[in-house]
Parts: C-alpha cells; structure tokens; sequence
C-alpha cells in the first residue's frame, strides 16, 4: 500500500515524540513491514533527535518539516529544517572495538541509520539543511 505523510514539528522533544506517533500512524495505515516500520522509527528519532539537540543556537520557536512517501515499497523519508548546516552522514562510525568506558559518546543512531537505508542524502539549500533516506 502506498502512502504519503507531511507535517511540521517544533524543535522540542515533546513535539519530536508526537511526531513519532504520526510515524507509527504512517506506518500502520501503509500496512509497513514490520522490519520497515522499525527502521522509520529508529532513523526518525535518531535525526529528528540531533536536529532539536544540536541544530539550533537559539531558544526560538523553529519549525522542522518532516516528509514520508511510500510508494513501490521504497519509502522516502525526509527532514528539513533551518537550523545549522550539518551533515550527520559525514561523520564517521564509531570504533566499536575500544571498550566502551574509552568510546566517545554518540555515532551509533547515525550508524544504524546509514546501515538500515538504501540510500542516505543531505544538501543545504536557502538556509535550510534537507536531510533524506530512502528505506
């Protein structure tokens, strides 16, 4: 079944876990895999999470547009957003071979996500970052 789904969050994590359950929403009413409707919900809160932590340097309001389209059983999922310019698929993967007491904190979410998508894409364009994975 296919399915298209937009809507905007705040940058706060309550708006981000509301919008979490417009996925799981998404998810159920295109009849996802299950496989696939656990990916969404892991990329989903690993970028939304990163972009309402990081992106902004400023306790303004700012509105994150998230976009999902599932057609052909390739599903498009992307956030934009006016925060800064970064490019979580630059970062390079933890070292899961150093103890973890020794580790540096974060990279796992963004691993997992890269893993899990066929393709992963961001560009910034008028001052808005356009982060996209197709699953």
């Amino acid at each position: 079944m296919s399915g298209h789904l937009e809507f905007t969050a705040a940058n706060t994590f309550d708006s981000a876990a509301e919008g979490a359950r417009q996925l799981e929403k998404f998810a159920a009413d295109c009849s996802l895999p299950p496989r696939k409707a656990y990916q969404l919900d892991l990329i989903y809160e690993e970028l939304i999470t990163n972009v309402v932590k990081y992106s902004y340097t400023d306790t303004a309001a700012h509105q994150i547009q998230v976009i999902l389209d599932d057609r052909d059983d390739v599903l498009t999922f992307t956030i934009i957003h006016d925060g800064t310019d970064f490019n979580p698929w630059e970062q390079a993967d933890p070292d899961l071979n150093v103890p973890l007491e020794e580790r540096q904190e974060g990279g796992i979410g963004i691993m997992l996500a890269r893993k899990f998508a066929q393709s992963v894409d961001y560009r910034r364009t008028e001052g808005k970052s356009i982060i996209t994975v197709v699953i």
